[in-house]
């Protein structure tokens, strides 16, 4: 007895294993039937095998190599109306996919999004999730999938507050990326319905997602357009730290902070607009004027001097520079000989300036009033110099000059 019972076990174990044989061979066989099907480009043949593959719970010891081909084989096949194929069919495959070949999660959303709007037109609340998760897996940019999304969403009758925000957050790095192209801000406009519309979903979404500079510079420019300059400059300031080398980012900072009579941030906007483009002659004029407010006359007649050579002889800077000199002339208010030789500067300035922009007639004014300060040559000759000599004012008053005077 007990020998026919071991018999019938040993009978049923040999049964098995050669089934489970026979199981591995036709996987084996039907793998390599499909890579060759796929080689060659018959994916019709390639759908069926795939399918029947699909069935074999071995088949993922292929994943690597099988899920991949599978993916590519649907793409296709798929415009064949005659498969019949349901969108359904398609997510179940894809998620299997993702499920058992992780790796590749990010081609295979790509692919089933890309599936389900070209080929099933998909509304957009079951495209935009697959498209969402493929970005952030992407990191966030991806101008094809960020295009097809928008697309799909100016299409769509949006309801939840916070995609409509990252839809919008969307149109503005387009719009901003292609200026040219200007159906994003229509997009961006149809969405928010006005201005003050538009003004509060930035708002929202710079609390959603402070990280999107893109909606920081949108909501800042609103804000500017508004003359709400309190506003603007604090989102500039963060700007400007975040892309130093931004330059569209410290111009309206530094013309917020102009408008607010903000002089501080004013002069670190146009030194950093100088380091980023130094062929601008306002830049440096607007830093001397700026430093002439602080009684700062040495830094600010640096400035004029540079913004008269970045101008190729700028008179309205030479003006301004000869403007520090007889300012700081009047305030020592003495006129003895350190006075006049100052005054001899700015009137020197004058003509210069004269010089090179005649149109400046409101100068010749100037000019006449300042010459009865200038000093004469028994000014000179007193102190023992003659012609030729050079002369460097002196006193507490002026030790920052630094140029001379030629005595004619």
């Amino acid at each position: 007895m007990k020998r026919s019972v071991f018999a019938l076990l040993l009978f049923f174990l040999t049964l098995n294993s050669a089934v489970l044989s026979g199981t591995a061979d036709s996987l084996f066989y039907e793998y390599n039937r499909f890579s060759s099907q796929v080689a060659y480009g018959n994916y019709d043949s390639a759908y069926h095998t795939g399918e029947k593959l699909m069935t074999y719970p071995g088949v993922t010891a292929y994943s690597k190599w099988f899920y991949p081909k599978f993916a590519e084989v649907i793409i296709n096949v798929v415009g064949d109306t005659s498969k019949g194929i349901s969108p359904a069919q398609i997510s179940d495959r894809f998620l299997t996919f993702r499920n058992h070949d992780p790796q590749n999660t990010l081609s295979y959303l790509v692919q089933e999004a890309f599936i389900l709007d070209k080929y099933y037109d998909m509304p957009f609340e079951k495209i935009y999730p697959l498209y969402k998760s493929a970005l952030e897996l992407k990191g966030g940019v991806d101008d094809v999938i960020l295009q097809r999304i928008s697309e799909k969403a100016s299409r769509a009758d949006l309801k939840d507050s916070n995609t409509i925000l990252n839809i919008l957050d969307i149109y503005t790095y387009l719009l901003e990326k292609y200026p040219n192209t200007g159906k994003w801000g229509e997009m961006i406009s149809d969405l928010a319905g006005s201005e003050a519309g538009l003004i509060k979903l930035r708002q929202k979404l710079l609390a959603l997602k402070p990280e999107s500079l893109s909606n920081i510079w949108a909501l800042s420019s609103l804000y500017i357009e508004k003359e709400n300059y309190k506003e603007a400059q604090p989102l500039l300031r963060r700007l400007t730290f975040e892309v130093p080398g931004e330059i569209k980012y410290w111009k309206a900072y530094t013309f917020c902070s102009e408008k607010l009579k903000d002089d501080e941030n004013s002069l670190i906007g146009y030194l950093s607009l100088i380091k980023l483009d130094s062929t601008v002659k306002e830049y440096y004029f607007n830093v001397g004027v700026l430093f002439e407010k602080k009684d700062n006359y040495q830094a600010a007649v640096k400035y004029f001097k540079k913004a008269s050579e970045v101008g190729n002889g700028w008179g309205r800077a030479l003006f301004y520079e000869g403007l520090v000199y007889e300012n700081s002339a009047r305030s020592c208010g003495k006129l003895e000989f350190d006075d006049k030789c100052v005054y001899q500067l700015a009137y020197e300035r004058y003509l210069n300036a004269l010089g090179y922009d005649p149109s400046m007639t409101e100068l010749q004014k100037q000019i006449e009033e300042i010459e009865k300060y200038l000093p004469e040559q028994a000014d000179f000759a007193s102190k023992g110099y003659k012609s030729g000599d050079k002369v460097k004012p002196g006193g507490n008053c002026y030790n920052w000059i630094e140029i001379e005077l030629t005595v004619q």
